[in-house]
Formats: C-alpha cells, sequence, structure tokens
C-alpha cells in the first residue's frame, strides 16, 4: 500500500487475528470432534438450524451499521452515537421475535428440538449485537491485538463450557447453546472493556441522521444477507432435503472446509477495509491485486490440501459414525480456495461505496447455490455438496471479471495472482495422492502413518512449487512476515 506504516499496521494485524485465532481455533476443533463422540449427528444438526435461525435475523435486522462506522462516522461522536442506537435497537427487536417462533420452523426443517434451543441461541447473538460498535471502533483504529485477544477468548470460553456440559451432564444440545451464551459475554465484555464508553457520547436525537444511516446501509445491508445467506442457508437446505443426521454430518465437513477461509483468508481480509479507506485509489487497485495473490499463495494449499488429505484425516480423527463427512470434505474443500477471494474482492468495492455492486453479486451466489443444491439433491447429499463449491467459484471468478472490466485493473495480474498458487496446489495434491497409493499398494494400513506422510509430503512439495511458480508473491510474504515480526 502506499502508505507502509499502514501496510505494515495490516500486516501485523492480519498476523495477530490470524495467530489468535488459529491457536483458539485448534483447541476448538478438538473440542468440536471430542463433541462428536458424545452427542449424535442430528443433535448437533438440529443446534445448528436453530444457530442459522438466529443469525439469519441478526444479519436481516443489520442494515450496513458496521460500514457506516468504518466509512461514514469516523470521528464523529454524533454520527457513532446515532449508529449505536439504530443498531441496538434493529438487533433486540429482531431477536426478540425470532426467540420465541421455532415452532413455525421446526416441522419446515424436520427439527422436532428447535423450540428449544433458539431462545438462548438468539439471546446469545444479541449479547455479540451489542458490542458490535465498540468491534468496529477497534477495527476502525487498527487495534485488531485487542480484538484478536477478544475473539480468542470467548473462542476458548466455548470450547471449554460445551465440551465440560455435553461430557458431565444431561444437557445434550443445551451444552452448545450455554457455550454459545459464555462466548458472547467473554467477548463482547472484553472488546468494551477495551473500547470503554468515550466513543459512546449522547446528542441531540435527529431522525434526519437516522434516514442516513438507513439509506447508507441497505444496499450493504441486504449484501450481507444475502453473503450470510449463501454462507449458512445451504444448513436449512440441507436439513430440508436429507434430515438432521446427514445436516451434522454436512455441518461438520463444512466447518472443517472453512477453517483456511474464516481462520486465515478472512482474518487477512478483514484488515483491509480500514487499510484500504487510508489510502488513494490507484494504490488500492495496486492493493486489492497483491492482497489477492497473498490471500491464494496461504490459503489454497491450507484448502486444497485438506481436502486432499480428507480420507485419512477422518479416519484418525472421527468415530465410524461420523466417516460420512469424508467425502463431504473432500468436495467442500473448493469453498475455501474461493471464498477468501471475494473478501478481499469485497472489501475494494465498499471502499468504493459500490454496494449495490456488491448486493448484486452476493444475490448471484445465493441464487446458484440454494438452485444447485435443489436440482443436485436428487443424486444425493455429495452431488449436492458439489453445487456449494461450484457457486462460490463462479461468484469469485465473476467478482473478479466484473472488476477487470470495469476499474481497470490488470487481469493477467489479478488472475495471474489465483493461478500460479493453484498451479503449485495441483502439483501438491497428485504428490499426496501418488504417495497414499504407494503405501497402501506397500501394505501399509496405519491410519496415523497415511496422514503424517500426506502431510509431509504436501509441505516438501509446495514450498518450493511456490517458490518456483509464484516467485514474486512468495517472497513478498516471506517479507512482509518478517518485518511484522521484526515490529512485534
Amino acid at each position: 500500500m502506499g502508505d507502509p506504516s499502514i501496510g505494515n499496521r495490516a500486516t501485523r494485524g492480519a498476523m495477530w487475528s490470524i495467530g489468535a485465532s488459529v491457536g483458539a481455533r485448534v483447541i476448538g476443533l478438538v473440542g468440536t470432534i471430542f463433541m462428536t463422540r458424545v452427542l449424535a449427528p442430528d443433535v448437533i444438526g438440529e443446534v445448528s438450524a436453530a444457530a442459522v435461525l438466529a443469525s439469519s435475523t441478526n444479519a436481516l435486522s443489520h442494515v450496513g451499521f458496521n460500514q457506516y462506522l468504518l466509512t461514514q462516522a469516523h470521528e464523529s461522536s454524533e454520527r457513532t452515537y446515532h449508529v449505536a442506537v439504530v443498531n441496538a435497537v434493529f438487533g433486540t427487536v429482531g431477536l426478540a421475535l425470532i426467540a420465541f417462533s421455532g415452532s413455525l420452523f421446526a416441522g419446515m426443517f424436520s427439527a422436532p428440538n428447535l423450540t428449544a434451543y433458539l431462545p438462548g441461541l438468539a439471546l446469545a447473538v444479541l449479547l455479540r449485537r451489542y458490542g458490535a460498535i465498540a468491534d468496529k471502533i477497534l477495527v476502525r483504529d487498527l487495534r485488531f491485538r485487542e480484538l484478536a485477544v477478544a475473539s480468542a477468548a470467548g473462542e476458548l470460553v466455548y470450547t471449554f463450557s460445551a465440551v465440560a456440559l455435553a461430557a458431565t451432564t444431561r444437557l445434550g444440545g443445551q451444552a452448545i447453546v450455554v457455550g454459545n451464551l459464555l462466548q458472547s459475554i467473554v467477548t463482547t465484555g472484553l472488546i468494551v472493556h477495551a473500547t470503554g464508553f468515550g466513543w459512546l457520547v449522547r446528542a441531540p436525537w435527529s431522525w434526519r441522521r437516522a434516514r442516513e444511516i438507513l439509506t447508507y446501509g441497505y444496499p450493504i445491508g441486504l449484501g450481507q444477507l444475502l453473503y450470510f445467506g449463501a454462507r449458512y442457508w445451504d444448513n436449512l437446505a440441507f436439513g430440508a432435503f436429507f434430515g438432521q443426521r446427514v445436516l451434522g454430518l454436512y455441518n461438520m465437513a463444512y466447518n472443517l472446509a472453512d477453517i483456511p477461509a474464516v481462520q486465515f483468508g478472512e482474518q487477512m481480509a478483514g484488515v483491509l477495509l480500514p487499510a484500504m479507506q487510508k489510502v488513494n485509489e490507484t494504490e488500492r487497485k495496486r492493493a486489492v491485486v497483491r492482497a489477492s495473490a497473498l490471500l491464494a499463495l496461504v490459503v489454497f494449499p491450507i484448502a486444497i490440501g485438506l481436502g486432499t488429505i480428507a480420507q485419512s484425516l477422518m479416519a484418525v480423527l472421527l468415530k465410524p459414525a461420523w466417516q460420512g463427512v469424508a467425502p463431504l470434505l473432500t468436495v467442500l474443500s473448493a469453498l475455501s480456495v474461493f471464498r477468501p477471494l471475494t473478501f478481499a474482492l469485497s472489501s475494494y468495492l465498499t471502499t468504493l461505496g459500490r454496494n449495490k455492486t456488491t448486493m448484486a453479486l452476493e444475490a448471484v451466489k445465493l441464487v446458484l447455490l440454494l438452485g444447485c443444491i435443489a436440482a443436485f439433491a436428487r443424486w444425493g447429499p455429495l452431488a449436492s455438496a458439489t453445487a456449494v463449491g461450484l457457486a462460490f467459484a463462479a461468484h469469485a471468478l465473476l467478482t473478479a471479471a466484473l472488476l477487470v472490466i470495469t476499474d481497470g485493473i490488470s487481469g493477467r495480474a489479478l488472475f495471474g495472482g489465483f493461478l500460479r498458487p493453484l498451479v503449485a496446489c495441483l502439483v501438491m495434491s497428485a504428490a499426496v495422492l501418488g504417495a497414499r497409493h504407494g503405501l497402501l499398494a506397500r501394505g501399509v494400513s496405519s491410519r496415523w502413518l497415511l496422514l503424517a506422510v500426506e502431510i509431509v509430503v504436501g509441505a516438501l512439495v509446495y514450498v518450493p512449487m511456490a517458490l518456483l511458480v509464484a516467485r514474486e508473491t512468495s517472497l513478498e510474504f516471506v517479507g512482509r512476515v518478517r518485518k511484522a515480526l521484526g515490529r512485534g
């Protein structure tokens, strides 16, 4: 980026976000795997359906408030106060309505216990909603360290509490609900503690300002709802088409496949919006090309590698009742290849105020996603899961093509940044599968040995291949990491 200090702060912010998030996620993953040993797939499926309904309501009532705060409010205490009030009112009303509406959806999604889980999960989402403005104050000020610590602490509290309750009590799925409540309390409490309430300065109420917030935010809010729908409504579709047991397997596979996108791609892309907001348009174009290439370099091998070793990994981690996760994970790993790229590209569009474009692209993705799931359902869950990867791929490529056509961004630079790491990943995947086939042909059957060899072979092949086919991006990545580490 143009200002080296902004680029370095963004890099350090991404490292803090990734480091804290990955550390917490590793523990969370261990907890999730343990949960599969004490809870059946249909129980986890029903809790997932309730969580999606609560979060969907949150997204529906969120009219671009965070983006307004980041791009319009700046240091204006009067605007900050108004967006905080509107955010709280919309969230409270929406989540209060959904909390006791489970009976309307239980039959639709074949989830008879949905009504029992929904109130607690709605309250957990509401508590996070109350901390949303303070959260974005930290983002606006590039204070990613405090934000990363709060998020990681909440994840750890959720993991330990949910696992302990599931293992030692008869709460069943309610253990997950209680864990979510405790997570929200801890995360929101730490975020608000980090910011204090100095940013919340009461101002005379202005309906004109409230209308301005809603007018600015409604395209963003609708786009976010569509994005949320593309991320989570496939869960509801799988429950409706295939039942809660298949939903439990699918949800597990999706969450595993999503780790590279969320824990690496989303964290890295999350620092782009406030960072790009501080540079001019020319630098933004350069930044989005470089950021996309860096995301591809880091996320692609994790995503494709995860799909490649899925069979061996699930054989080690999960009980026989959950082995149906492995083939789903293989096809769903495609979503983590493409999703992080759209994070970076959408951040660029948001900084230019092109909210309606973002909304339209999200609408296309959601229609493709749900339409393909329904169309492929006749061939079973695996075919419908394939539709998820196809929808994310189409959305990412369409967004990239649009920026090339409308913004004059170099297609060669943008798509080259994607394709070079992809070539290295394909070679890596072929080497891993070849090693697995060779070991099996020689009678090696140890699950742990197969997994260890596949991981080592993947790492040994990808690193030199990345340096060979994506040398410039690889060296930039190493240089930024060294610089960020040197600055603490």
